[in-house]
Order: C-alpha cells, then sequence, then structure tokens
C-alpha cells in the first residue's frame, strides 16, 4: 500500500483509506462527474482540510493525484460519505492525526 503525500493539492492530509474493488463497489448513491463522464473507479480516498474548518473528501489516482472532491463540515462526515459510496468502514481509514479521528 503506498501512502498519500502529507499534502495533496495544497491541503494537509488527515487520513487515507486503499480502495479494494474486490470488497469496496461504487453503490451510485454519489454520481461524480469529469468532463462530464461519470467517475467510478479510484485508487484511494483522503480526507484532508486547508483550514481545519471544512474538510475535502479527495477521491484520487494511483499517484494521489485528485480526481475528484467532496467538501464536508466533519471529518465524521467524509467518513459517511467514503461509507455511502463505496461500501469503506471506518476501521479501513489510516490517520495521521489520531486527535482528528471522530469517535
Amino acid at each position: 500500500m503506498t501512502k498519500p503525500p502529507t499534502q495533496i493539492d495544497g491541503a494537509d492530509v488527515i487520513a487515507y483509506a486503499i480502495l479494494d474493488p474486490a470488497i469496496h463497489k461504487d453503490t451510485g448513491t454519489l454520481r461524480l462527474y469529469a468532463d462530464g463522464a461519470l467517475q467510478t473507479c479510484f485508487y484511494g480516498l483522503a480526507i484532508a482540510t486547508y483550514d481545519v474548518d471544512r474538510f475535502y473528501l479527495f477521491f484520487c489516482d494511483t499517484n494521489w493525484e485528485t480526481e475528484n472532491d467532496t467538501l464536508h463540515d466533519s471529518v465524521g462526515d467524509a467518513i459517511e460519505t467514503a461509507k455511502r459510496k463505496f461500501g469503506m468502514l471506518p476501521d479501513r481509514w489510516c490517520f495521521y492525526f489520531d486527535e482528528l479521528r471522530p469517535v
């Protein structure tokens, strides 16, 4: 498993998770588009922040380049979005800062 850098697109990475295509299937509950095409496959997810007030869920390729993102009011909200979209369980996240891990 390749860890993401500590910053993605200038935002500080708080947590990340690798998507396993055998386990994590796109549920269709959240539709992401790039250049008019529906995106359903990503390598990994990263939760990052620019200011610690709002949190981005980055949908990344194998080089941890952002392919799409969603904005959230909390780390917990970002984790819940990943759970709804891919079935990503909360215990699959790796945190760089344990104090920001939701309880």
